[in-house]
């Protein structure tokens, strides 16, 4: 499975991406804005993908490669897949260089529509997004994709409906925030 746009290819992460993806997880303009800690390992990461493989393989998201040019820049991640409920939450991370360029808004942007084909498995009604208070580039970027914060706080909750056209689009918004 790959998704392409313009300037990128989006496609399931794999074992030859954990050298970059340690990188980038450990650079301090990323990690300051991640709850991954800091300093991972390739053990670490390698476990992580292998968890993110497994969510793939069974239809309820995993982790996505953002290639530019050919080149590794990012990661765009589905996680925490709620079949029941119908919701997923949402992870990027981009390498610095590249940010302010509009690649994390056209990365974000496929994978909103393409939400039926990477999470075959459910249904998703509800993406969620944990943003902290200080990271203003990554709220504003979810804001310019359709996502609304609908929690305040150290760290803010953003939550976009892919099904808003269905009858239900505000109940979701509320059935979330008066959780």
């Amino acid at each position: 499975m790959q998704i392409k746009t313009p300037r990128l290819l989006l496609r399931p992460v794999n074992y030859r991406d954990v050298p970059a993806l340690v990188a980038l997880l450990n650079d301090p303009l990323v990690s300051q804005y991640n709850d991954y800690g800091t300093q991972l390992t390739q053990q670490e990461v390698r476990a992580m993908l292998q968890a993110d493989l497994e969510d793939f393989y069974e239809g309820h998201g995993g982790r996505f490669a953002i290639e530019h040019e050919g080149v590794f820049i990012g990661t765009i991640g589905l996680y925490d897949c709620d079949v029941k409920a119908k919701h997923i939450h949402l992870g990027i991370e981009l390498e610095p260089k590249f940010w302010h360029q509009g690649l994390a808004s056209e990365a974000l942007s496929a994978t909103l529509n393409a939400l039926g084909t990477m999470v075959p498995g459910c249904k998703v009604s509800l993406v969620l997004g944990k943003v902290q208070q200080n990271n203003l580039a990554c709220q504003r970027l979810l804001k310019h994709c359709g996502f609304r914060k609908v929690r305040d706080g150290a760290i803010a909750i953003f939550a976009f409906c892919p099904l808003r056209e269905e009858a239900g689009y505000f109940d979701e918004y509320a059935a979330f925030v008066s959780s």
